[in-house]
């Protein structure tokens, strides 16, 4: 199998268009090209790991070559806004563009509008664009789910179909891991006690924390980042836990035993905003628009299990290929959105209350 995958939408009007700050910066990945714009470099911040093998195929070749400029990239926190913040405060040149999700923009607007820079995107075939991919200051190019992965070879065809089932340990005897973080994991507390999927927002937070009190004792590991989210997988370190769709994606290409179980995930887009900062914004935005194109999009899917934002992707990409992406119906028909907006207001005190909960 070939690899990896305002604020808020329905899935039916989908469907209908189809912790810490650090300076410290991993070796950043250089990529050259020699024409118009010779001389310049547009420093990119993404996910990392597939993320950039994907969008490195997809845009950062490509838009090299085409421009004559350098690309050079660094990955993002786990937690991007403490650093875009001081980047901007302090006018430290760390990124020109960086990938973000909705949630993270709304937290930043919170600060003021000297973080991010319009994009100031204009395309003739809006209606071929999944709903919010064109806001203000962000502009989506990959769409990505939350979901349960789990081992083949622990549950052979008869593994876990819900979130609830995640929860009952007697019926599914195994390993148990969760994401270190509110985000999502507390979703997954409330689908498991009984909320509906179109109902979890705003969340009961109370009734959250409550379910999760039932699985604490038995969840082996509290995974922290994406890599780990893979990394597990594929050793066989747990036999099911919550996963980013993209990882799972990566553990089944490399010939481990994983399957997805999409019922009661949840989605999210990933996209291209412009650091307040910049002195390259119309370099920026040429590269964002140049993120757009359909075929650009389909050829991340190649090393990225991410939906595209562009539905006319989906003319260049295998029925085998689309089958893994969580865009396809019979994926996005059992996932929501997540809450861009709740979390946008909720993360901070959530997040201290589940270390706190978690250390208890």
């Amino acid at each position: 199998m070939k690899q990896r995958i305002t604020t808020s939408f329905s899935r039916r009007g989908f469907l209908k268009t189809t912790a810490g700050l650090s300076i410290a910066l991993a070796a950043p990945a250089v990529l050259r090209g020699n024409k118009a714009f010779a001389g310049e470099t547009l420093m990119v911040r993404d996910m990392g790991g597939t993320f950039y093998e994907g969008f490195k195929a997809a845009f950062y070749d490509s838009f090299a070559d085409e421009f004559g400029v350098t690309i050079q990239t660094s990955t993002n926190e786990p937690d991007p806004i403490p650093q875009y913040k001081m980047a901007v405060d302090t006018d430290t040149k760390l990124f020109d563009v960086a990938l973000m999700t909705p949630e993270h923009v709304l937290r930043l607007r919170k600060f003021g509008d000297q973080y991010m820079l319009p994009t100031e995107i204009s395309v003739s075939n809006p209606d071929d664009f999944t709903p919010n991919t064109f806001q203000n200051d962000f502009t989506g190019v990959a769409i990505y789910a939350l979901a349960m992965a789990y081992r083949t070879d622990t549950f052979g065809d008869t593994g876990p179909k819900s979130w609830a089932d995640f929860w009952n340990v007697e019926a599914f005897k195994g390993r148990r891991g969760l994401w270190r973080s509110p985000v999502t994991t507390l979703e997954m507390a409330l689908l498991a006690d009984g909320v509906p999927l179109d109902e979890l927002y705003p969340l009961d937070v109370d009734r959250a924390f409550a379910s999760l009190d039932k699985i604490k004792d038995h969840i082996d590991l509290w995974w922290t980042s994406g890599a780990q989210n893979t990394q597990v997988m594929q050793n066989g370190e747990v036999d099911l836990t919550s996963a980013w769709s993209t990882r799972a994606q990566t553990a089944i290409a490399s010939g481990a035993p994983v399957a997805l179980m999409w019922n009661g995930g949840l989605y999210n887009i990933d996209g291209w905003t412009i650091a307040g900062n910049t002195t390259k914004a119309d370099l920026s935005r040429k590269f964002i628009e140049w993120c757009l194109d359909a075929k650009r999009q389909a050829a991340y899917t190649d090393f990225l299990a991410c939906g595209p934002t562009n539905m006319k992707a989906y003319d260049y990409i295998s029925a085998e290929q689309a089958a893994v992406l969580p865009t396809t119906p019979q994926h996005i028909s059992g996932l929501a959105l997540l809450g861009a907006d709740y979390w946008a207001d909720h993360q901070d005190q959530l997040t201290e209350r589940f270390e706190q909960w978690i250390l208890a």
